[in-house]
């Protein structure tokens, strides 16, 4: 199976974590980084989301997942680390206008979390379609190595120049351009 790889706006978008360990706590900080809404629903979170859910974006609802929970969501992972209940929840999921990411159990969801390197405004993201997460991470190690903050630093400036160069102003205008130096 294949994946298409998109990038969504989460902006006061309504989510749902359901779950509140590890990998819970991991998605509702991608989640709150993306200005999503939260809510968490799980009855015992990490010292990390009972910290978190004093904010104004992140709701808490100390209890077990029940039917109807995904009514109103956006997008909504299931990280619960109980098979039985993450399956219950794809199920319930099927009749539902969400998009669900699955914890541990790709192939129940929708959709995948990759492993992402972040320099600023860049986003790399990197797949194997679901076959070996230790193989994206170590391919996320490598690109972190290789491509340093100067790169989020660069997009910037080249953006700048092509914001200046699309202006009335600078119709044609001669210059030497940044990003013919970059691609030097």
């Amino acid at each position: 199976m294949s994946y298409l790889p998109i990038l969504l706006k989460l902006h006061d978008r309504p989510c749902l974590v359901i779950g509140g360990g590890a990998a819970a706590t991991k998605r509702v900080e991608e989640l709150l980084r993306m200005d999503a809404r939260v809510t968490v629903i799980s009855p015992r979170v990490s010292e990390a989301i009972e910290r978190l859910s004093g904010t104004s974006q992140l709701w808490l609802f100390r209890r077990p997942y029940a039917a109807g929970d995904l009514k109103g969501y956006f997008l909504a992972y299931a990280a619960t680390g109980v098979a039985a209940v993450d399956e219950q929840i794809a199920r319930d999921a099927e009749s539902e206008p969400v998009l669900l990411g699955v914890v541990e159990r790709a192939s129940y969801g929708d959709f995948l979390n990759p492993p992402i390197v972040q320099r600023g405004d860049l986003t790399i993201a990197i797949s194997t379609n679901g076959k070996n997460r230790g193989f994206a991470q170590l391919m996320k190690r490598k690109l972190e190595l290789l491509i340093g903050p100067e790169y989020g630093d660069l997009l910037d400036r080249v953006e700048a120049e092509r914001l200046i160069m699309k202006s009335p102003d600078s119709a044609g205008k001669p210059g030497r351009s940044l990003s013919n130096e970059a691609a030097s």
